[in-house]
């Protein structure tokens, strides 16, 4: 449900169409949370449901009409109490089909697994590349908005960046022992 929670947490901010739900995922929680349009469109039409948040909708007249959503007091009552409860999961233990296919690379050759973490170092990169846009993304979004609000966006930004380099390093010296067999 953490999802619903982040559109939750959005709406919280201020009322936002889908499309502009989908446009805040992708341009600040994409790295630790990525959600596809389907998905948010989905969870939107739950949470509706639920009476967690209310929608309008807008007639427009040169562009398709468009629903803009706002979180409700019971919304926000629920998305506080998500805020405040203790976490089920162990923040320290995540799923990542690419590190089982490392542990279990020993049955390919070197050079096949050193192969498989180059293109992860370059798959890394281009998302650090990608991830050059946050800080525009978190002034963007962020300019309505007290500093107390926004140096949160920046911890996580900043998580981010330090777990992708940290992934690159990792990887390059895993390719640097398989050179060496």
């Amino acid at each position: 449900m953490s999802l619903a929670f982040g559109i939750l947490g959005f709406l919280n901010y201020k009322p936002m169409s889908g499309y502009d739900l989908v446009k805040a995922f992708e341009s600040s929680l994409e790295f630790f949370w990525h959600a596809q349009n389907s998905h948010i469109y989905l969870e939107l039409k739950k949470l509706e449901n639920k009476g967690y948040i209310c929608g309008k909708t807008i007639i427009q007249s040169e562009r398709p009409n468009k629903k803009i959503f706002s979180i409700t007091d019971t919304g926000k009552k629920e998305f506080m109490n998500w805020l405040a409860e203790k976490d089920k999961e162990d923040a320290t233990h995540f799923k990542s089909a690419f590190l089982m296919k490392v542990f279990f690379s020993g049955t390919m050759s070197p050079a096949q697994s050193a192969a498989m973490l180059r293109q992860f170092v370059v798959d890394c990169e281009s998302y650090l590349k990608r991830m050059d846009s946050i800080p525009k993304s978190i002034q963007q979004y962020g300019s309505d908005k007290d500093t107390y609000q926004t140096i949160y966006w920046q911890f996580t930004a900043d998580f981010g960046y330090s777990f992708i380099k940290t992934c690159i390093e990792w990887a390059n010296r895993c390719i640097e022992k398989l050179e060496t067999l």
